[in-house]
């Protein structure tokens, strides 16, 4: 994924330009020794390179103009001396910057990069010389390595000041073809698993003797077996999620929330550890919103239905003074007290109103990375987004004052929480629109979304109030808040909410949730959906079971 640009459309248009760059630079740029005739050398292959694709690819042209563009307004200018501003105004110029007359180094330089002359510039690098800025749409193409490994590896380790005699040996060369067999261990003799092993391509560990140590050991060994290994071990990678830079200008704008966070170990807050960054969640174009299929359709209609049932009865109160109709019981028994007593009540009408549960309810999900993940041909956050849908339209059905709010995490100074419908905002097409707009990323810092979703919902004024939790996985971050520690503080969130006058219930779409959610939401206060894609048909369900 490309992060480089503001706009979406920019990182998308960035990448098929450089799929169509790779694709076209087939060929390694000259080199030079002066540092900067070898600066002059990469901008005129990238200058070559850069024709090569606009004219086998015209349709690319407004999309290259743009990122043109877009990549000189991202450049930095500042004060740099004669040999490198030269090179600035060469690739500014090449970026489509319109400038004042260029000196004669820029004019040369320019003449040589555009392909004009082919003279090289009679320059060299002063002793200070830095080379210039990268540009994006100018990949650097790296030449093959081709080395010997096992050269590269003795050269690597090196060895002691004092190596001492070394031992000759006769060398014997046979062929083994055990390195690549597949053979199961069950059809070899395992008193002789000593031996054959030394042919087996195996990743051992390397033991941490000294020097002296492991060559005695060689020289005490009568026959030591070399082989090559034609297959390279499994390589471990870890990442680091880095922010996109519309996520760094929505943290400028939003407003800052501070919130404690709970550490089990000291058995104490910190303080104003956490730093929540609450903003509205941007809406995308409606031509953007995928059209729902039949099968959407009916799943929503069929959940809206369910949440309809649900709904407050009409209540009949009798002996009112006034309504829609006579209580016949109270007027009769009104008449009988006039006749037996001289008075009767004069409370001898029925009226019929709308039972109302006073009840707003909040809904706080999850859009960590984790919900990229696929299940059954669809992402989670596909499915989540299609719940909350019809969570949203069945809630509406209810007469229940509802809002959403989703978050995701980027360690304790970045947790985003963003408001996707408010309390009294009617479900429309508004509320799709940003449904819609919900993507994955970052990590999933638990407790300090749910302090701040219960500040949220114990200022909506309801009598009643319940915090719905969806989430797909266990809290986790890039610092410290995982395992035990994230639990813990999640579930110190759940107690203070409910020491607000809020129920909260959790619902997690995750096989292995049941070692970890019963610690965070308590007994009866969650619901485990094994298979995401019934969460929308589990979620009448679970009201139901939380508003009778």
């Amino acid at each position: 994924e490309i992060g480089l640009f503001a706009e979406r459309r920019l990182n998308e248009a960035c990448f098929l330009w450089l799929a169509a760059f790779a694709a076209h630079d087939s060929d390694l740029p000259a080199s030079d020794s002066d540092p900067l005739r070898d600066d002059l050398l990469k901008l005129r292959h990238a200058r070559q390179v850069e024709g090569r694709v606009l004219s086998a690819c015209p349709g690319l042209r407004r999309r290259h103009a743009e990122l043109r563009a877009a990549t000189l307004a991202q450049r930095v200018s500042a004060s740099l001396p004669p040999a490198e501003a030269g090179v600035e105004a060469v690739i500014r110029t090449l970026l489509g910057e319109q400038q004042g007359t260029p000196d004669m180094l820029a004019s040369a330089m320019l003449g040589f990069v555009s392909g004009e002359s082919d003279d090289m510039p009679e320059v060299a690098a002063p002793k200070d010389y830095r080379t210039w800025q990268r540009v994006v749409l100018w990949p650097d193409r790296l030449a093959p390595r081709h080395r010997d490994e096992r050269g590269n590896r003795q050269a690597d380790r090196g060895g002691t000041a004092e190596q001492g005699p070394s031992r000759k040996r006769r060398a014997a060369r046979r062929k083994s073809d055990q390195a690549n067999r597949r053979d199961s261990l069950i059809l070899h003799r395992f008193e002789t698993i000593l031996s054959w092993t030394d042919f087996l391509n195996l990743n051992r560990k390397v033991e941490d003797d000294d020097e002296a140590s492991a060559r005695k050991a060689a020289n005490d060994a009568d026959e030591m077996a070399v082989t090559d290994i034609d297959q390279r071990p499994a390589t471990r990678l870890a990442f680091d999620l880095d922010m996109a830079p519309q996520d760094i200008d929505r943290e400028r704008l939003a407003g800052v929330h501070l919130q404690p966070e709970w550490d089990y170990r000291r058995g104490a807050y910190n303080e104003d550890h956490v730093q929540v960054l609450f903003a509205d969640q941007e809406a995308v174009d409606a031509e953007e919103i995928e059209p729902r299929s039949k099968a959407q359709r009916r799943r929503l209609d069929a959940v809206r239905k369910q949440f309809e049932a649900l709904r407050p009865r009409r209540m009949a109160m009798p002996r009112q003074p006034d309504g829609d109709e006579f209580d016949l019981d109270a007027l009769v028994r009104s008449q009988i007290d006039i006749r037996v007593t001289g008075n009767g009540s004069d409370r001898v009408y029925r009226r019929t109103a709308n039972a109302e549960r006073d009840l707003a309810v909040a809904t706080l999900v999850d859009t960590s990375r984790s919900t990229e993940s696929s299940v059954g041909g669809q992402s989670v956050i596909a499915i989540a987004r299609e719940s909350l849908a019809a969570l949203g339209f069945g809630l509406a059905a209810t007469g229940d004052r509802h809002a959403i709010y989703s978050f995701s995490s980027l360690r304790r100074n970045r947790v985003f929480v963003n408001r996707v419908k408010a309390f009294d905002e009617a479900m429309g097409a508004g509320v799709e629109a940003r449904i819609a707009a919900l993507r994955p990323g970052f990590y999933t810092r638990l407790g300090a979304a749910v302090r701040h979703a219960a500040q949220e919902l114990a200022a909506s004024g309801a009598a009643r109030r319940l915090l719905l939790v969806i989430t797909d996985g266990k809290p986790n971050d890039l610092d410290h808040y995982e395992g035990r520690y994230g639990i813990e503080d999640s579930r110190k969130a759940v107690i203070e909410a409910r020491r607000l006058g809020l129920a909260v219930f959790g619902i997690a779409i995750d096989r292995r949730a049941e070692q970890y959610i019963p610690r965070i939401f308590g007994q009866n206060g969650y619901a485990i959906v094994s298979h995401p894609e019934r969460l929308m048909e589990a979620l009448p369900h679970i009201y139901r079971h939380l508003v009778t």
